[in-house]
């Protein structure tokens, strides 16, 4: 009998099995990792339009202030005469430049010295007087009675002259040149107590002295359009209004000419396109459909994209909010932006820049915040973002006012009967003015503005008001305040400002507008209640209270598309980031599926492995006992087999 086990293990590839059974467990993975990759692809299509939505947002700034652009430019047919600048709005027009004079500062020369350094000079004072300033004392002795000393002295004693020596090929000379230009500036040199030559540097115009003069103090001066004009420098603004002249040439002409120029303006419009045309660009990428392909952009049919696409373009083709619905110029289409048939924006250059010279304000509403007022005391400023477009009444209580006092008493026609010093107070600042027996009303408003323009009290002037002495700040509102007191007191044929201290203080606007309460600094007028008005901000001249008319605000493209871009990129509630954090859900729960799916295929594998390991173990054993139950049936064959053979013999 003979029995056989080696069928047990043929064809069996345990490998193959494994693997096989592996991937059946792995599909339901592969689907999930499908579609996890699915919505990184949506992911990322959020991103890019994040990112363009960013970008046109801050391209948006170029029409934020385009109606502050400077609309002017200024031409002149010698540029070698004068330069000259003009700011928006300055009227247009055609101006005749002639008899152009160029400022000087007053200059003199000393007499020969044969050293600048060993000489001595003398000792002494020098007093030095700009215009009609106050005299300024420069004490010289031996330490600083050289030439050099001196006129180190005299530049460090701050009197508005300055000083150098000069070598002119035989000798040393002390020169002194005005700081400043113009008649006012001119100045006399004398001196008290003095020994050696020092008396010799001494001038006094119109008097001998010892010092030549080599260069009068001169203002400048122009004839416009036939008309002079003076300056105490070579910058001459106001003359024409808006336009500020420098002149460079002494007996220069020339022709100015103030244009229309928008070139600021449409480059700002055109950078705004461009920035909108590349975000619509990316927007109908993302959500096109290809018919022939049969398939779409990965935010194809998404709503909150479709909504925004549609609020941008209704934007450009809708009316101009806060614009007159009566004005040639009340939408962007009228100003030369029309929608094309791709969903983008196209600029007629040409149109817009003939709108900006018909009716800049307007047009610049179009774009930006801008306001207009009926009245020509109240002057719009700013508003903020909070501030709504709209037409809002103002009502003024209080005008602002100057901190203003004056002497009690007229000056005499003659002069003040003794020599006077008033005192100046100005916060930490104090100034003392002297002033000259027999002094006229002119000479002391001239002798007071001078020294405290000298001394850095600017915001007080002097005027001459019906025979008496008045003083006021140059601005207006409570934050101007001053001190003015005499040591001669009042009605003594004086300046009538006497020995007790006056003290002057201006007042601040008060009013409301759109019925919104208000705080006022100086002319300025800001609503401070809530309401639509909010923010607004105008400034307020002259003397009217009551019903100053109204102030018209337009809300342009930049605070409308600002607020719609503002609000679709909010981190907390914009659906941008909702969309996104959405998604990012998403694609980690799959993620987490993934993880356990792939933990369970690998924990199967294994098992699978062990089994199929632990079967062949088995098999491995069974055919070691069949090979070994072969071998035994095969000997006993053998034996049986000689057995026969023996007894057959």
């Amino acid at each position: 009998m003979t029995a056989s086990l080696s069928g047990l293990v043929s064809g069996i590839d345990v490998q193959s099995l494994i693997t096989n059974l592996s991937a059946a467990y792995q599909a339901p993975i592969t689907i999930l990792q499908n579609q996890q990759q699915s919505y990184q692809t949506t992911l990322s299509a959020w991103g890019t339009l994040q990112s363009s939505l960013s970008g046109l947002q801050s391209a948006m700034g170029s029409l934020q202030n385009l109606g502050n652009t400077n609309n002017r430019s200024v031409s002149l047919s010698n540029d070698n005469a004068a330069s000259a600048t003009a700011s928006a709005n300055a009227p247009q027009g055609s101006y005749s430049l002639s008899n152009m004079v160029l400022a000087q500062s007053q200059s003199l020369y000393s007499s020969n010295f044969t050293s600048a350094t060993n000489n001595s000079v003398g000792t002494g004072t020098l007093q030095i007087q700009v215009g009609s300033g106050a005299v300024q004392n420069v004490a010289i002795n031996a330490s600083n009675d050289s030439l050099d000393g001196i006129a180190s002295a005299i530049n460090q004693a701050n009197t508005g002259v300055n000083a150098a020596v000069v070598y002119d090929g035989t000798g040393y000379r002390l020169t002194l040149t005005g700081k400043g230009t113009g008649v006012n500036s001119a100045f006399s040199v004398s001196t008290s107590g003095a020994t050696g030559s020092l008396s010799s540097l001494s001038y006094s115009n119109g008097a001998s002295g010892s010092m030549t003069l080599s260069q009068q103090a001169q203002n400048a001066g122009v004839s416009i359009n036939g008309l002079p004009v003076t300056s105490t420098t070579n910058t001459i603004s106001g003359a024409i209004p808006g336009v500020t002249l420098n002149l460079l040439q002494a007996s220069g002409s020339a022709t100015l000419q103030v244009s229309s120029s928008n070139s600021g303006f449409v480059s700002g419009v055109q950078s705004f396109v461009s920035a909108f045309n590349k975000t619509m660009g990316t927007i109908n990428q993302l959500t096109a459909y290809n018919a022939q392909a049969g398939s779409g952009g990965p935010l194809l049919g998404d709503a909150s994209v479709q909504g925004l696409r549609t609020q941008l373009l209704d934007m450009i083709s809708g009316q101009g909010i806060g614009i007159s619905s009566g004005s040639s110029y009340n939408s962007l289409g009228s100003v030369g932006l029309g929608l094309t048939s791709s969903g983008t924006i196209s600029l007629n250059t040409g149109t817009l820049t003939t709108a900006l010279s018909a009716d800049f304000n307007t047009v610049a509403g179009l774009f930006g915040q801008a306001g207009s007022t009926s009245n020509a005391n109240v002057q719009y400023l700013t508003a903020t973002s909070a501030t709504q477009a709209g037409t809002y009444a103002i009502n003024v209580s209080q005008t602002a006012t100057q901190a203003s006092t004056s002497g009690s008493a007229a000056i005499p026609s003659g002069g003040i009967l003794q020599s006077e010093s008033l005192t100046f107070g100005s916060g930490a600042s104090s100034v003392v003015v002297s002033l000259s027996s027999g002094s006229t009303l002119n000479d002391i408003v001239n002798t007071i503005n001078d020294n405290l323009q000298q001394s850095g009290m600017t915001g007080i002037t002097a005027s001459a008001n019906n025979g008496y002495l008045e003083l006021q700040s140059n601005a207006y509102g409570s934050a101007q305040s001053f001190t003015v007191k005499s040591n001669v007191a009042a009605g003594s044929g004086g300046t009538g400002i006497g020995t007790s201290l006056l003290t002057a203080t201006g007042t601040d606007v008060a009013g409301t507008i759109n019925g919104q309460s208000t705080s006022g600094s100086g002319q300025t007028l800001t609503v401070t209640g809530p309401g639509n008005a909010s923010g607004l901000q105008v400034n307020i001249t002259g003397n009217s209270t009551g019903n100053l008319g109204a102030v018209t605000l337009s809300q342009g493209l930049y605070q409308q598309m600002s607020t719609l871009l503002s609000s679709a990129l909010n981190t907390q509630s914009g659906f941008v980031s909702a969309a996104q954090n959405g998604i990012t859900s998403s694609i980690n729960g799959l993620g987490a599926q993934i993880t356990t799916l792939q933990q369970s295929a690998s924990n199967q594998t294994a098992l699978l492995t062990q089994q199929f390991a632990a079967m062949q173990s088995q098999l491995s054993s069974l055919q070691s006992t069949g090979q070994y139950l072969n071998a035994f049936y095969s000997s006993t064959s053998s034996s049986s087999s000689s057995s026969s053979s023996s007894s057959s013999s």
